[in-house]
């Protein structure tokens, strides 16, 4: 196999373009009262490891290893260039006396939407590509690291979010002391709610560092998508450890991790929760959704003087009832309750149930819920 590296001349547009938007940062932070220097050192920095790992990684920009290597990068690869170029911009923020605002919250929130199209982008061009899934993981796993921890040096999350930024890297570390210990580990199924739990923690945490909500309510909103993410994370982390209580029935007798009904069928579709029957699984999410529209019609409506509040929330209960898009809408609800919160029980039981629909979808009866295939599979 040709494991040349000739360099796409796209990819040398592409740096320049990345110095120009560096030193356009380090103007625009000495304009506004210092620290320019220190935010230079470290956007740059991680502009250079960025360059320093697509460079080295340049063979892989094929879509198989026994495939010619494509002449240029292609848009998918751009976009994971420039999300990882915005999550570079974000290290320079650590510096003190740097002008941060909503620039953090904007960088990471483009990084956390765009995440759900490169995959999209790559197949739809034709262009999917061995070295775009390695940017992808990387940007992915850097980005969560450095939004939950400026979340935590802004007190916006607790101290322990970190374990969020550094559950990618402690799985890594997990799966080598594994093979250290002559365990190799059991590779994982595909799981379209790993997915949706990873793609719904970046965009929290984007929403976590916007300052129009308060740190209370981003604290406790933060330990109900804490909750299912960590309950994932152990999840896989005893199945590629082959640990009996965390396999299926099947993977136990030694089968494949997915059951017979289960085999041929799309990604984005939604097996019942281990355990549960699905008609059960479907009417118990129903409830949950149900109560979690009524929570925030009563919560939103007692919102004095914020007419538009209650109206926007108002409509987010109908559509969340009736089943609309109720992942899209519970999200819609946490935002419009993050605006208005005035905290207390009501507050928290309305957000954990949002919360719920966000991560499993509205169950039964919904009238509209396409949005489940987008989580469950990244758009396809």
């Amino acid at each position: 196999m040709n494991t040349g590296k000739r360099v796409p001349r796209d990819f040398w547009v592409w740096l320049v373009m990345a110095m120009a938007v560096v030193g356009s940062g380090y103007a625009w932070q000495q304009a506004r009262g210092g620290g320019g220097l220190c935010w230079l050192l470290l956007s740059a920095g991680g502009t250079a490891y960025l360059a320093f790992f697509t460079l080295r990684h340049m063979e892989a920009n094929r879509p198989s290893p026994e495939a010619p290597a494509y002449p240029t990068l292609g848009a998918a690869n751009h976009l994971s260039l420039l999300r990882g170029l915005a999550v570079a911009l974000m290290l320079g923020f650590f510096c003190p006396r740097t002008a941060a605002g909503w620039t953090p919250a904007l960088l990471y929130t483009f990084v956390a939407l765009s995440d759900w199209w490169d995959g999209f982008l790559a197949r739809r061009t034709r262009h999917p590509s061995l070295l775009g899934e390695r940017l992808d993981l990387l940007v992915d796993g850097a980005g969560v690291l450095i939004a939950s921890a400026f979340a935590v040096v802004l007190g916006r999350l607790p101290w322990w979010y970190l374990f969020v930024g550094f559950a990618r890297y402690i799985f890594l570390a997990w799966e080598a002391l594994l093979r250290a210990a002559g365990r190799p580990p059991r590779p994982l199924p595909p799981d379209p709610q790993r997915r949706a739990n990873a793609g719904l923690m970046m965009s929290f945490l984007a929403a976590a560092l916007w300052p129009v909500f308060p740190p209370q309510a981003v604290a406790l909103v933060g330990l109900w998508f804490f909750v299912p993410f960590a309950v994932g994370f152990l999840r896989d982390g005893g199945r590629v450890a082959s640990t009996p209580p965390f396999l299926s029935r099947w993977e136990r007798k030694g089968g494949s991790a997915e059951p017979r009904e289960a085999r041929g069928k799309g990604e984005g579709e939604r097996r019942p929760a281990p355990g549960l029957p699905g008609k059960f699984w479907g009417v118990a999410r129903l409830l949950l959704r149900l109560t979690g529209a009524a929570g925030l019609l009563f919560v939103l409506w007692g919102q004095p003087g914020a007419p538009a509040l209650r109206r926007g929330g108002g409509m987010l209960a109908v559509l969340l009832a009736l089943g609309v898009l109720p992942r899209l809408t519970a999200l819609g609800g946490l935002l419009a309750l993050g605006a208005g919160w005035a905290g207390g029980f009501p507050d928290a039981l309305t957000s954990a149930l949002l919360t719920a629909t966000a991560f499993y979808g509205g169950g039964a009866a919904c009238l509209w819920a396409p949005d489940d295939r987008f989580f469950l599979t990244h758009v396809t």
